[in-house]
């Protein structure tokens, strides 16, 4: 199945530019909000579905709202890790589901996590498909994993969930270490040496200054408005 491009007003208007080292670090930023988001949004699906048993699972991103261009050798980066499947479905699958009853918002935001894209160079679209292939997608799973064990409303509920993702967060440099160590020899990375090198830094910086923390809590406090339940 090839990708659905969905209509995207940064897209229209950034079309023909060239993404500029700072594109780098907003795709880092993104990767990490909107993953952490996920995990709060998938318990929200849980809980309107009222799922008792959750099998998470990943396949290819299948809708995106950005498009590289050949010419400048950039490719539409999706910020998601692949898409997630909760039950074999994809999570912008339930947004219309009747049983759901989701607010316009909620649903917005789950379709927008799952088709967000960052137009960057090639190199950077290697560099996070190998991540993804050297641990990133494991961590990912369990902080989803983690997330759908923390009932909602339950007590000590956000410190659970920051416990959570401070795991996750320090997975993303560990697994990060790990991509590094593999593709340092490979003619792939030998030819892109110096732009990798710095992409990893970036990287770096942007998971260790990122505040997740914050993020979470924003998040609960929004969700637990009743328009939001």
């Amino acid at each position: 199945m090839s990708r659905k491009l969905i209509y995207s007003p940064v897209h229209i208007l950034n079309k023909d530019k060239q993404p500029d080292e700072s594109a780098i670090g907003i795709h880092c930023y993104k990767r990490l909000r909107i993953t952490i988001t996920l995990g709060l949004l998938i318990r929200k699906i849980v809980e309107k579905k009222n799922i008792t048993e959750a099998e998470i699972n990943f396949e290819s991103a299948k809708i995106q709202d950005g498009k590289g261009n050949k010419k400048h050798r950039t490719e539409a980066d999706h910020n998601l890790p692949r898409d997630v499947l909760l039950n074999g479905c994809s999570i912008w699958d339930y947004i219309n589901d009747p049983d759901c009853n989701f607010h316009e918002r909620v649903k917005k935001q789950i379709y927008l996590t799952a088709a967000s894209t960052m137009v960057v160079k090639r190199e950077i679209n290697y560099l996070d498909s190998q991540w993804e292939n050297n641990g990133l997608l494991e961590i990912y799973h369990n902080y989803l994993s983690e997330c759908l064990k923390v009932k909602i409303d339950s007590e000590n509920e956000l410190e659970k969930l920051v416990e959570s993702a401070g795991k996750f967060i320090n997975g993303c440099k560990e697994t990060l270490n790990k991509t590094k160590k593999i593709i340092e020899n490979r003619e792939a990375y030998k030819k892109k040496r110096g732009k990798l090198d710095r992409a990893f830094e970036v990287y770096y910086y942007t998971i260790d200054n990122f505040n997740y923390h914050q993020r979470i809590e924003t998040l609960l406090s929004i969700y637990k408005l009743s328009q939001y339940r």
